[in-house]
């Protein structure tokens, strides 16, 4: 199945359900809040340089931010901690805190730094305007299968909602699948023991 567009997701949509009087817009865009923020693949991997200015105690995520892979500062990576380990005194940050839609940084810089920032970005949500996205492209029956989950609940047909359940289930299953596989090429993990 290829869906290139929302257009195309529509069409597919009304071809499934036989209907024409589909809140289509509403349907998608409720399928879409549903895993726009759990959804993690490797293709929605992000990364952005942020400027942080000397004695900044924190600095705005990325509007789009949605999970956190990989912090740095001059390539050391930073450790993740507890709010109350961060003092903002002077010195040289080892460790940040996410706090709502900022992350703090355990000291103030003493001089303006870059911070390197590799995260799991947001589903983009599709429009007119923006009629496509990594997710659509590549797992258009996630997509499809969501849409009409949120049909068969808007159509209160109960039978149908568990059957686009269960197909919606196998398709986020494919594609957490194909994001195991390709975040680590075919290689083979290995576990080193520390002394």
């Amino acid at each position: 199945m290829a869906l290139a567009n929302i257009l195309e997701l529509k069409a597919a949509v009304a071809d499934y359900t036989v209907r024409s009087d589909l809140p289509i817009n509403t349907l998608i865009a409720l399928a879409e809040s549903k895993f726009a923020s759990s959804i993690k693949h490797r293709l929605s991997e992000k990364h952005v340089e942020i400027a942080v200015a000397r004695d900044a105690a924190s600095f705005p995520l990325p509007a789009d931010f949605q999970e956190g892979r990989s912090l740095k500062v001059n390539h050391r990576p930073l450790t993740l901690a507890s709010i109350d380990a961060l003092n903002a005194t002077p010195g040289e940050t080892e460790q940040y805190a996410i706090v709502g839609s900022t992350i703090r940084l355990q000291s103030r810089p003493a001089k303006d730094l870059v911070v390197a920032l590799t995260y799991y970005a947001r589903v983009p949500a599709l429009t007119e305007a923006a009629p496509t996205n990594w997710l659509l492209a590549t797992f258009p029956d996630v997509y499809l299968y969501a849409v009409l989950v949120e049909y068969a609940i808007w159509a209160q047909d109960q039978d149908k909602q568990a059957a686009y359940a269960t197909l919606l289930g196998v398709a986020l299953g494919n594609l957490a699948a194909d994001h195991a596989r390709g975040s680590f090429s075919g290689s083979t993990l290995q576990t080193r023991r520390f002394a």
